[in-house]
């Protein structure tokens, strides 16, 4: 690595060259420093072209980009000298904006042994929160407010927001991650709030596959292949790779029914949406390709720099960013 690639640093603006394509992208190699990397994209790009990219971070000695120049990338990136935020940042304003798991809250999956905690809003959400953070907690709230008819579902990996699902019965399309926290927020805090808040535990193996939805990017090849004989394939390849992933059941090409657990590698259980299952033999997991018909499997892969020392990997909720009011956003 030359003296330039070593200044290397979360935001800046490269080039690279496109040498072969990966599960979800491309492998490539900055210029002229010849660094290795993998670019997501949705799109299919020709081999041997140099295109301009974004650097989310180095994980270890590979780059992790984004496509393309991220313009004003940053209010949040401008003013924080924290790289492991930085990098975080960038990666879920660019790529992952357009992942739309679809689904109301029951689309998180319940507990599995632990009973969930209820609590009640009152006053005590600005202590709430930041103990979450503080004991790492990782898991589910579920939050309903009457007042707002509003639900929500926040899954948290070390006490950060990695998947958030809020829908209200006047608009029951999920609204945008970051927007959907927003209005968590704002409906635990308000002085008249009737909010009941249910917390419990998750394994982080069930938490990060799970985050691939909301903050990894889609494999978008096209295959012939039956929905059993695509998901032996991705198993395969993230047995060998020792990658972590959500397989994603798509009812009608619109929403989830099922969900596949990979985590390093390793296949963690699997759970039905319709029928609140879960279930880690992993033959249930190939009995519910077979129950639903006309339904399309989909691969999110969650990088794995974003759970290393580079990456400060989700969202604060006592950050400045969920201050201010939410300005209404539902998914386009």
């Amino acid at each position: 690595m030359s003296q330039s690639d070593s200044k290397l640093k979360p935001g800046d603006c490269v080039f690279c060259r496109v040498q072969s394509p990966d599960l979800g992208g491309y492998k490539v190699s900055l210029t002229p420093s010849g660094i290795e990397g993998f670019l997501p994209s949705r799109e299919p790009i020709e081999l041997g072209t140099i295109v301009p990219a974004t650097l989310v971070c180095m994980d270890g000695e590979k780059a992790l980009l984004n496509y393309a120049f991220i313009m004003g990338t940053s209010s949040r990136v401008q003013h924080s000298t924290n790289e492991k935020e930085n990098a975080f940042a960038i990666w879920a304003e660019a790529y992952p904006n357009s992942n739309r798991p679809g689904r109301a809250i029951d689309l998180v999956m319940p507990p599995i042994q632990s009973a969930p905690v209820l609590l009640k809003s009152k006053d005590k959400s600005h202590e709430f929160f930041p103990s979450l953070e503080a004991s790492q907690f990782t898991g589910c709230l579920k939050v309903t407010s009457q007042k707002r008819l509003s639900r929500s579902a926040v899954v948290l990996f070390r006490g950060r927001a990695v998947g958030s699902v809020y829908t209200t019965k006047a608009s029951p399309d999920p609204y945008r991650f970051e927007v959907g926290l927003q209005k968590m927020l704002e409906d635990v805090s308000v002085s008249d709030s009737d909010a009941e808040l249910e917390m419990y535990e998750l394994r982080d193996k069930l938490v990060l596959p799970m985050s691939a939805m909301f903050l990894g990017y889609i494999d978008n090849t096209v295959h012939e292949l039956s929905n059993s004989e695509y998901a032996e394939k991705m198993l395969e390849y993230f047995s060998r790779e020792g990658g972590t992933s959500c397989l994603s059941l798509m009812q009608d090409g619109k929403a989830p029914c099922a969900l596949g657990f990979i985590c390093d590698g390793e296949f963690q259980g699997s759970y039905s949406i319709n029928d609140r299952v879960f279930s880690q033999d992993k033959e249930f997991f190939f009995s519910l390709l077979e129950k639903v018909p006309n339904a399309k499997l989909k691969t999110y892969v969650l990088p794995a720099a974003m759970t290393t020392e580079s990456v400060l990997f989700g969202y604060s909720l006592n950050s400045e960013q969920f201050v201010s009011p939410p300005k209404t956003q539902l998914l386009g």
